[in-house]
């Protein structure tokens, strides 16, 4: 109880750069966007690339791990050359983190109930719209990347206000 009462620097920190990264991505969508897929091309050609040289000697069944590290090597090479396919796939991407993510704050708003029922309606609320926009970003996948970072914008804000929030 007492540590829920207490200022959190580090909530609030992520509170304050969740909103900044919000209002960035409201208002250059499209480099937003071209930033996240090309990182995301880059990273996964690296996760491949360690995949295959490093984790191939950990497990017994190659076969497995090689196919799994030529599938990220593929679909990173694919995302630098292919910018539609890349905005499909980081939409899904998001998708699933928005749900899982909300998910989760939705799990543990049943013990703020107990201490605050404002912070509880606030965590409610955020965790439904979070997994709304989750399930929107699914629905059709290359109409959602076109929104997906005007929706991620409005995420981040969210989510930053509700650390701000829990930070004070």
């Amino acid at each position: 109880m007492n540590r829920i009462n207490e200022f959190d620097p580090f909530s609030f920190i992520i509170g304050i750069l969740s909103v900044i990264a919000g209002i960035i991505a409201i208002v250059t969508p499209f480099t937003v966007l071209s930033t996240i897929v090309i990182i995301t091309g880059i990273l996964s050609i690296i996760v491949g690339i360690f995949k295959l040289s490093h984790m191939s000697r950990i497990f017994d069944s190659k076969k497995w791990i090689v196919l799994n590290s030529i599938i990220d090597i593929l679909v990173g090479v694919l995302m630098l050359f292919n910018v539609v396919f890349g905005m499909i796939y980081v939409a899904i991407f998001f998708a699933i983190m928005f749900i899982l993510d909300s998910i989760t704050l939705l799990s543990i708003a049943k013990y703020i109930q107990n201490i605050s029922q404002g912070y509880f309606v606030m965590d409610l609320i955020f965790s439904i719209v979070g997994i709304i926009i989750g399930i929107l970003l699914l629905i059709s996948p290359l109409a959602s990347a076109l929104s997906a970072i005007l929706l991620l914008g409005i995420l981040f804000i969210i989510k930053g206000i509700f650390f701000i929030a829990h930070s004070i």
